[in-house]
């Protein structure tokens, strides 16, 4: 007779709800433990769809153990979500692992937002199953409702959501109905970078920039707020002189704009990206250096792009000679994209990878380096089960004996 598997029946309530509601502290561990749980938060509130879940756990662990050795958690995170919650259903999670010893799960979900820990498990235990519990009145209700709010904490939709109105009334505050049309002309500008791919990269840079006290870097992005403060105080200023001479053009007006924030703002950027970059030396992140250099190139070649735009609908230049720096700003950005990728290139090759354990900053344990693809710059983790999947090297957080990742 085949040795029984031992499987562990796991449900999540993601923003403690247990707790919240029910004064009830995680994990909460067994049958009968689960089902007094999923009672007490159903009588603190019969809407609440985590009670559903608990109770579809207890159901499978019914229909489990009949053939395995099986055992029912369930898990609580954090009222505030994100890492908070994350931490702590991680810590839990371990805390079940060590006393059970699993050889694999099944996971019960309410599938609105629980299935993003799926993540952080699978760096703990082999997952065997998948199962989504909806109340079946509030499907429709509760999918819209997960589905816009969701949409809304993307920084790409709440940028628009929010962003697009709130700079519309700040310059109508500011100018009046002028303002709209100046706004009319900056939002083109916008569709077009952003239809251009520039404004993704452009956000991605600034998400990724993390300030601290203890980096040197401190200093650089510190010094760049008084050169961003100023250019905006001369783009203003410029917008009002034009109109107190009588400019109505709002093509102009905005090149005007343009102008007035061009001889600073550049340098702030440029002032930015070299604190970057001095970080990345100090942390011996050579494999980033690339990526900075392609953002130095980038900001130095758009300031000369748009400076000469500015310039020809100003009529201080002629089409011509716009379109020949067009052309060769174009030419020195591939040239420098490709030699950045060459770097990039030797650096992954560089680094010797292979055989280290990978982490999540999490402190998850993901598997073990199995390659390295300097095509793809990517590497191949392998985890125990034999799992393979692949991770970009920007993805690394830290590289030395072993490897931390953001997942």
């Amino acid at each position: 007779m085949p040795e029984k598997k031992r499987v562990l029946v796991l449900s999540i309530d993601i923003d403690d709800d247990l707790g919240e509601k029910a004064r009830v502290r995680g994990p909460v561990v067994g049958r009968v433990a689960n089902l007094d749980a999923a009672a007490k938060l159903a009588l603190a509130d019969p809407e609440d769809t985590d009670a559903n879940t608990i109770y579809e756990a207890v159901r499978t662990f019914d229909e489990l153990r009949k053939t395995n050795d099986v055992e029912v958690a369930a898990l609580t995170g954090d009222a505030r979500l994100g890492y908070c919650a994350d931490q702590k259903m991680a810590r839990q999670l371990d805390h079940v692992i060590s006393r059970f010893k699993p050889d694999a799960c099944v996971f019960v979900s309410d599938g609105a937002s629980d299935e993003k820990i799926i993540p952080v498990i699978q760096s703990r235990i082999k997952i065997d199953s998948v199962k989504t519990v909806v109340v079946k009145q509030t499907k429709e209700l509760e999918k819209t409702y997960f589905v816009i709010l969701d949409k809304l904490k993307e920084p790409q939709f709440a940028r628009v959501v929010f962003g697009v109105p709130g700079v519309a009334l700040i310059l109508w505050f500011l100018f009046g109905d002028p303002g709209i049309r100046a706004f009319v002309g900056l939002l083109g500008a916008y569709l077009v970078l952003r239809a251009a791919g520039v404004e993704e990269t452009f956000f991605r840079r600034i998400s990724n920039l993390e300030v601290s006290f203890e980096k040197t870097g401190f200093i650089f992005y510190f010094a760049s707020i008084p050169f961003i403060l100023v250019s905006i105080w001369l783009s203003i200023s410029q917008f009002s002189e034009m109109r107190q001479l009588g400019i109505t053009n709002a093509a102009k007006l905005a090149a005007g704009l343009i102008k007035g924030l061009l001889p600073l703002l550049p340098v702030a950027f440029l002032i930015i990206v070299a604190g970057q970059a001095l970080d990345a030396w100090n942390e011996k992140k050579k494999h980033q250096l690339p990526k900075h250099a392609i953002s130095a190139a980038a900001v130095v070649l758009l300031w000369v792009i748009f400076s000469s735009g500015a310039d020809w609908v100003l009529g201080a230049t002629s089409f011509a000679d716009f379109f020949y720096i067009l052309m060769l700003a174009i030419v020195a950005m591939i040239l420098v994209i490709y030699l950045a990728k060459e770097f990039k290139k030797s650096t992954i090759a560089s680094l010797k990878m292979e055989g280290k354990e990978v982490y999540s900053e999490m402190g998850g344990f993901l598997g073990k380096v199995s390659g390295v693809s300097k095509r793809k710059e990517s590497f191949t983790v392998q985890t125990d089960y034999g799992k393979k999947f692949d991770l970009a090297i920007d993805r690394i957080s830290d590289l030395g004996e072993k490897i931390v990742v953001k997942y």
